[in-house]
This record gives C-alpha cells, sequence and structure tokens, in this order.
C-alpha cells in the first residue's frame, strides 16, 4: 500500500522535474500553467517531505544541490518506468476485445449493429460478456464490474467512474409502448390513459412509473394491482409486443419495432430520465487502436436514430 508521503513525493516528481530541467520556478510555472508562488511552495513541501535541500537557491537560477542531484535520477527514473508500464497498458489490449454490456444493451442495440464494425476492421474479434449497474442510485454511480478484466463497458448511470475513461454517448430517453392491438383496445392516445391499464414493470426500475407519473403530473395506482414485472427490459419488451400491458421502455430499444408498426408510442408520454448511456475503459486502454476504433464506432450509432438493419428480426 503507498503511504500519504510517498503518494504526496511521488506527485510532485513532474513538477520537481520541470524545476530542474528550466532550472528556474518562473520559467517551470510558466510551462505548467501554475503560479510562481504555487511552484515555490509545493517545492518547499517536497524538501520538507524527503528531508533535505534540493535546490540551491542563489542567483538568478536554480542549481541543484548534490541531493537535488541524486533526487533528479531518482525521478526521472521513476517517471520513465511509469511511462513504460502505462504503454505496457496500452499495447497488452488482447486479441478479442472483451466488451462488458447491459444485458439488453448489448442484445437489442449493439449486437445488431456490430456488423458495420466488424466490416471496417475485418481482423478483429470481439467478445461480449454482461455486467450490471445500479439503477436505483440518481448520484454518482458505483463501479460494478472489474475494468481488469473487460476492455471496455457500455453501461447506464450519470458519470463519475474516475479515475477510468468515460465518453457519454446519448442521453436515456424512456417511451410508454403497447402493441397496436393493445392501444386501439384500451385508447391510449394521452399520458393521462395510462393511469387506467396494466402497465408493465422492470424489477431494477422499480420506481421507474411512479418517476414518470410525477414527470407527466399523473397519479398512478399501485403498480402492484394486476402488475407484471420482469428482471430485464428484453422480457417486457416481449410481454408488451405480446399485448399484456404498456411498457416503459428505453427510445433506443424500442426504435425497430415503433418503425416496423409492431409497437405504438403513446403521444406525449415520452421521459427523458436524466440518465445516460457510456461507455466506460480504463484510460490506456482507450488509447489502445483498436479500442480508439470501436469508441468511436459507439459514438456514431449512438447519433443514428435509424433503426437497425434487424429492424423485424428481434
Amino acid at each position: 500500500m503507498l503511504h500519504t508521503r510517498s503518494s504526496r513525493v511521488l506527485a510532485a516528481l513532474p513538477l520537481f522535474d520541470a524545476c530542474a530541467r528550466f532550472k528556474s520556478f518562473t520559467k517551470a510555472a510558466h510551462h505548467l500553467d501554475l503560479t510562481q508562488s504555487a511552484v515555490s511552495r509545493r517545492m518547499q513541501a517536497l524538501e520538507a517531505e524527503v528531508g533535505s535541500t534540493l535546490f540551491s537557491r542563489g542567483g538568478r537560477r536554480l542549481t541543484l544541490t548534490r541531493d537535488g542531484e541524486r533526487f533528479w535520477d531518482y525521478a526521472t527514473e521513476t517517471m520513465r518506468r511509469l511511462e513504460a508500464t502505462t504503454q505496457d497498458f496500452a499495447e497488452s489490449l488482447p486479441g478479442i476485445l472483451r466488451i462488458g454490456t447491459l444485458p439488453s444493451i448489448g442484445a437489442m442495440w449493439l449486437t445488431p449493429r456490430l456488423g458495420r464494425f466488424l466490416d471496417a476492421h475485418a481482423h478483429a474479434a470481439i467478445e461480449l460478456v454482461t455486467i450490471d449497474a445500479d439503477f436505483g442510485t440518481d448520484r454518482k454511480d458505483p463501479l460494478n464490474w472489474d475494468p481488469g478484466a473487460i476492455d471496455i463497458a457500455i453501461t447506464w448511470g450519470r458519470g463519475g467512474w474516475a479515475p477510468l475513461f468515460s465518453q457519454r454517448l446519448m442521453p436515456e430517453t424512456m417511451l410508454a409502448v403497447a402493441s397496436l392491438e393493445f392501444t386501439k383496445h384500451h385508447g391510449l392516445e394521452a399520458p393521462g390513459d395510462l393511469a387506467r391499464v396494466r402497465r408493465l414493470s422492470h424489477t431494477t426500475r422499480a420506481q421507474a412509473w411512479s418517476r414518470w407519473g410525477a414527470r407527466h403530473g399523473i397519479q398512478l395506482d399501485s403498480d402492484t394491482v394486476n402488475a407484471l414485472a420482469f428482471e430485464h427490459f428484453f422480457m417486457v419488451l416481449e410481454a408488451a409486443r405480446s399485448g399484456l400491458g404498456v411498457a416503459l421502455l428505453p427510445e433506443i430499444l424500442v426504435r425497430n419495432d415503433i418503425a416496423s408498426g409492431r409497437l405504438v408510442a403513446v403521444p406525449g408520454a415520452d421521459w427523458l430520465t436524466g440518465a445516460s448511456y457510456w461507455c466506460v475503459s480504463r484510460p490506456a486502454a482507450a488509447s489502445a487502436p483498436v479500442l480508439s476504433a470501436f469508441i468511436r464506432f459507439l459514438q456514431t450509432i449512438a447519433n443514428d436514430r435509424k433503426p437497425s438493419p434487424a429492424a423485424n428480426e428481434l
């Protein structure tokens, strides 16, 4: 475990290196976009941490003391090794791109579009595994997967996976949808009509319908009466297709069904939840060429509003 003192010394190495190279606190401060006084205080604190005077401050130029020369050797070697280790992480991406994704997003949004990426990257190999997300939090999101076990995660939340790299793909918009037959039979023409019909629920988003109701100013009866609840969105979607009720589902998952006429979105019942879909990875891995290309691909398909090629097959 890295001790607090060692952490402070390690954090000061780039600043110390700049001062040693430029032989001036002022030039180092300008190079690093800091104030001269801040640099001077940081170097005084570093000298206190290591217990030795590292700079001779006489005259217009700084000069390193004998201890300063020894410490500079240590600093440059430490930073060189850190850089080499970081580069090793960047270049150690395996031949198979291992993607962690939420089950429904992976099956219903990503998989039908993967052919476009594979056509452009013929030598790429991909493995999809499922991860979890905490749908109950309104705060910054916990890390629910091992970032060392996968190369990139496609997840849901509000951001906050530091120190990992994260890229927002798209905001989450939920639509209230039902089969054409269910919609006609119950006369679903406006948000208020949903208070009197069976609503299909997602068990890990137990408060979704109540929050939807609050957003639209609609008082909903208890969801426990004639309720149907499912663990995954693809189960909720199939129940809606089967005419079992009205479902609250992410727009990106029902785009194909709406385009094909299989489902109907209730007019005016959309809900921008405040959460988004993100891709998250280790910073070093994100700089690897194949993963950088995949992130660009995700951004492209996130902005594509058209149904996937498999619109009538899901």
